[in-house]
């Protein structure tokens, strides 16, 4: 089988990368190539630029009612091509076809719905009403696209994360440069590919490459508005300063060390699967996991027993295989990070309730598989506590006193997620408040809907996306004033500068 070898898409077209090299994009289960992706630069960024910069003068001035269409025929793409970009999610990720198909595709499409139907009733213009004071105005209050969006991809969820900005980028008439992450493009090129027979050349446009080339040349490419962008902090940092050069309106969209709090009334089935699932998706390759457990002194031994059964439960393999339900972490420098922070946890003193070390999957000698990983006995000063892993390992920590427990998990850097397990979901909210996250579910973790909004507080990042009110962000406030007094002599203000004839 030959694997695919991709270029960028610039105005339309596919263009061989200016440096003439490619990035292998390396299976994590099998260990094979599964692609190559163009290795881009600045010069590619700048003619990606240059083609969405002229598109824009035509697209941004297109009917809403247009876009709105555009975009509904997207899922109509989508699923007449599913088999195929699933395919190619997978192997450059490692994801699972059955969370694919069970959590990433429908919620893509479910993004896509939200836009073609939100779209003609959104309030791109509003007209206040007349005030006599100081004299009669017209208000016209406009919102207009900002222009040029670069959009950068992590790689954890690279074809859902991609639709996740691009739509409400052109939705709100802007055209896009799209920088995936280096490791995992092959499903985004191949559909913004298929998205170019419903779009204007130059809307869509795509630069893969490594982050210090690509990213950075994005990031303070002074023909680019925006930059939206999903992944580390450190990374987000460095953004974050490269726009500050021009100004560029930025969303950020970090690291995270999500919190739940068990309380003593929790059922303990409910929340033992629901906490394993809160760690375990994506084998805990994901910015919201619930990383951090409070549990309740009366409870805490049952609950945790119950989750290294279920723990012990899970099947490593191959991520297109139906019954695997653990997947391997992404590339081998992850693998290798993810693996120093269990050592830690061991080495500071946490106790090991299960996991600890590497899996080994026999048919996958060379896959990145780390076992699940659950540490009890862990304290606030333990580097597992404090930092983002990104992998399959969860820090449980003892309360007694639900006031401890609620300053604890608010005493962090990140402000991503958080979650509350209860017996009793309405007293609960008093508790849910006053965690200091973006998102807080109460017995439920990773559910996401289109009708609310996703960010973070603190050094999760700023900015909200999914629902039709990420389309502020894309969006630049003019205001129109038109006077009805033409007597320069009753004009309200002009006196303090001029005499009245």
């Amino acid at each position: 089988m030959s694997i695919p070898t991709q270029q960028h898409i610039i105005n339309g077209e596919f263009v061989p990368p200016s440096s003439g090299q490619y990035i292998d994009l390396i299976d994590p289960v099998s260990g094979q190539v599964a692609g190559k992706a163009a290795a881009g630069n600045a010069a590619d960024v700048d003619a990606a630029v240059a083609a969405a910069a002229e598109a824009f003068k035509t697209w941004k001035n297109t009917p809403t009612s247009e876009r709105a269409g555009i975009i509904a025929r997207m899922a109509l793409v989508l699923g007449a091509n599913l088999e195929e970009l699933l395919t190619l999610e997978a192997a450059c990720t490692g994801l699972g076809v059955t969370r694919l198909k069970g959590f990433d595709i429908p919620a893509v499409m479910q993004f896509i719905q939200i836009f073609a139907e939100g779209l003609e009733s959104y309030p791109f213009v509003e007209y206040p009403p007349v005030r006599l004071a100081p004299e009669a105005h017209d208000v016209r209050v406009v919102k207009q696209p900002l222009g040029v969006c670069g959009l950068i991809t992590a790689w954890n969820g690279p074809l859902f994360l991609a639709f996740l900005k691009m739509l409400p980028a052109i939705a709100a008439g802007n055209t896009v440069v799209i920088k995936p992450a280096e490791t995992a493009s092959l499903a985004v090129v191949r559909a913004m590919e298929l998205m170019q027979d419903l779009l204007p050349p130059g809307v869509v446009n795509v630069v893969t490459g490594y982050g210090q080339d690509v990213g950075a040349a994005l990031s303070s490419h002074p023909g680019v508005a925006k930059i939206s962008f999903t992944g580390s902090g450190r990374t987000g940092t460095m953004i974050q300063k490269a726009a500050a050069e021009t100004m560029k309106r930025v969303t950020l969209e970090l690291g995270g060390k999500g919190p739940g709090i068990v309380l003593p009334d929790a059922p303990i089935e409910l929340t033992a699967r629901g906490a394993t699932f809160g760690f375990l998706l994506g084998s805990g390759q994901i910015c919201i996991s619930g990383t951090r457990l409070f549990v309740h002194e009366s409870i805490h031994d049952e609950l945790v027993a119950r989750m290294v059964e279920l723990v012990g439960n899970l099947k490593a393999g191959s991520q297109f295989a139906p019954e695997t339900t653990l997947g391997p972490m992404a590339y081998r420098e992850h693998y290798e990070r993810v693996l120093g922070y269990v050592e830690s946890g061991k080495a500071e003193g946490a106790t090991l309730a299960c996991g600890g070390g590497p899996l080994q999957v026999d048919e996958y000698s060379d896959a990145m598989f780390v076992q699940p990983t659950i540490f009890t006995d862990v304290t606030p000063d333990m580097k597992i506590y404090n930092e983002e892993i990104f992998g399959p390992v969860l820090s449980v920590i003892k309360y007694s006193d639900v006031e401890d427990a609620i300053a604890l998990a608010n005493d962090s850097c990140y402000g991503l997620s958080a979650g509350v397990w209860t017996g009793d979901p309405i007293g609960a909210q008093a508790v849910a408040q006053r965690l200091e996250a973006g998102t807080v579910w109460v017995n439920d973790w990773h559910a996401i809907t289109g009708d609310m909004s996703f960010g973070g507080h603190k050094q999760s990042g700023y900015g909200r996306e999914i629902n039709i009110a990420s389309l502020e962000g894309y969006l630049e406030t003019k205001n129109y004033m038109t006077s009805f007094e033409t007597d320069p002599n009753a004009k309200a203000f002009f006196g303090l500068v001029h005499q009245v004839v």
